[in-house]
């Protein structure tokens, strides 16, 4: 299914008109109009956010109809909880278990998480992609704690000597995995033995 009969469906699963949907977001009628038709047609950054905040998604969700069942018949998924959003430093927490779910700050989520899931703040360009999905600085991840990586979905990893943290996008090639930035600019790094994953990101979105 390709992005414009994704909007169109969803779009007529709310009751809108092309020009409700435009109200609703930074994208013109007559663009939405084109999306809509036209298989071929690219949609730019910032108004493939702006959709996706008007369905209530991430981006990935929007885009992904595969992995995460954007289906025609499908309801859409209203903000059920909301999760902390942390600092990069209290993760070495989790390192030593003192790792505590406090925040003066919680964001509603649309996601299925655990209850040991929490947002971040992306902090650098490391995972922003020319293709596909991105993840730019000051796009916030939900990140579930409890849930076991697959090859191809976005960890965060963190170093127990160092106790630094990363967001990377988890990659296994025979017997060998490693955290690749999506970013073509930046290396791709064997997974070492002081490396653990300690959460899988679930969805994105960008603060408007």
């Amino acid at each position: 299914m390709n992005l414009g009969k994704r909007i169109k469906e969803l779009r007529k699963a709310q009751g809108w008109t092309q020009t409700d949907l435009s109200k609703r977001t930074s994208v013109s009628r007559g663009r939405i109009g084109q999306l809509e038709t036209d298989p071929l047609a690219k949609v730019g950054g910032n108004s493939l956010v702006s959709l996706a905040k008007a369905f209530g998604y991430s981006t990935e969700q929007l885009l992904s109809a595969d992995e995460l069942g954007l289906l025609a018949d499908l309801k859409l998924q209203p903000f059920t909880r909301k999760v902390p959003l942390i600092d990069w430093k209290s993760l070495k927490s989790i390192v030593d278990k003192t790792f505590v779910l406090e925040s003066s700050n919680w964001i509603g989520c649309p996601y299925d998480l655990s209850e040991k899931s929490f947002v971040l703040e992306v902090q650098d360009e490391l995972m922003t992609s020319i293709h596909g999905r991105s993840y730019p600085k000051g796009a916030l991840i939900f990140v579930d704690a409890e849930r076991e990586p697959k090859a191809g979905e976005r960890v965060i990893a963190i170093d127990t000597v160092t106790l630094s943290a990363v967001f990377r996008e988890y990659v296994i090639s025979g017997s060998a995995t490693y955290l690749k930035p999506l970013n073509e600019r930046y290396p791709i790094k064997s997974l070492q033995k002081s490396t653990s994953i300690i959460g899988v990101v679930a969805g994105s979105y960008m603060p408007g």
